[in-house]
């Protein structure tokens, strides 16, 4: 399916909801949609205004913001500098961080642990130790460090070596943005957007922002009970209702985001 594009007509709509609404809840990805893709990932800071933009929803009571991220949710806040504490759900949704600072895993199997440990050792004969992403339920592995040229390459290869270990111990791959992940099944942001809905309000006013093929299970997920809206630059398939354009230093998101705060506010 393709996305409509999302304009300030769709903004102002958005907005009327927000402002007649008991409850709003904003899911939020991070790479790709707070900040832009870097080729150093720990220095992916988000695009200037967009914590201030963020922290102004975080103190509305009525709404519910959200973070759902591929990354470890250790990694967000170092990078985000939030001044307000905020919930966020990582490693595509095997681990929850609550506003209160509690932290929950997802159990996974003894034998899903070997196999991405065996995943590890083995993209270690093809990548260097920074391009190996480890996460409780998954391990990624980045290209982006590569030499451009190479880099597709590079990800064949990767995928010939992780095959046979996600067939035997029943791990799945999926690529994303420069890379391959083998994860364990059943853990995703889908999961992580069903449970925080079960928490709320049948008549809750719900948005999802995202831009990567991890979001697509939050996409669907979703498209019957709220706005879904993946951020890019040019259409592609998607089960997201609607396009966001990329504007220059994130001015998208920002007033995206501004937007909701003020018409929460009203």
């Amino acid at each position: 399916m393709r996305a409509k594009l999302w304009t300030a007509r769709e903004q102002a709509d958005f907005g009327q909801k927000l402002s007649a609404c008991r409850r709003a809840v904003l899911f939020l990805d991070y790479d790709g949609t707070l900040a832009p893709i870097v080729p150093d990932r720990d220095n992916a800071r988000p695009y200037p205004g967009v914590r201030d933009a963020l922290e102004r929803l975080l103190e509305i009571k009525r709404c519910r913001l959200v973070l759902v991220s591929g990354r470890r949710v250790t990694e967000i806040q170092p990078l985000l500098q939030s001044r307000l504490p905020f919930e966020a759900w990582g490693s595509h949704g095997g681990e929850h961080l609550r506003v209160t600072g509690q932290l929950e895993m997802a159990s996974i199997p003894e034998t899903a642990h070997e196999g991405l440990r065996i995943a590890v050792e083995r993209a270690l004969h093809l990548l260097n130790e920074q391009a190996i992403e480890r996460k409780p339920n998954s391990v990624a592995a980045h290209v982006s460090g590569v030499n451009a040229e190479l880099a597709p390459q590079y990800l064949i290869e990767l995928e010939e070596l992780w095959e046979p270990i996600a067939e035997e111990f029943d791990l799945e791959l999926l690529d994303f943005h420069q890379g391959l992940e083998m994860r364990v099944p059943g853990i995703t942001k889908s999961e992580a957007v069903s449970s925080v809905l079960s928490e709320e309000p049948q008549d809750a006013v719900v948005a999802y922002l995202g831009d990567d093929i991890t979001d697509e299970d939050a996409f669907s997920t979703l498209r019957d009970f709220g706005e879904t809206i993946l951020i890019g630059s040019e259409e592609r398939p998607t089960s997201a209702k609607w396009l966001l354009k990329k504007e220059p230093e994130g001015r998208h998101i920002i007033n995206f985001l501004h937007s909701a705060a003020s018409a929460l506010n009203r």
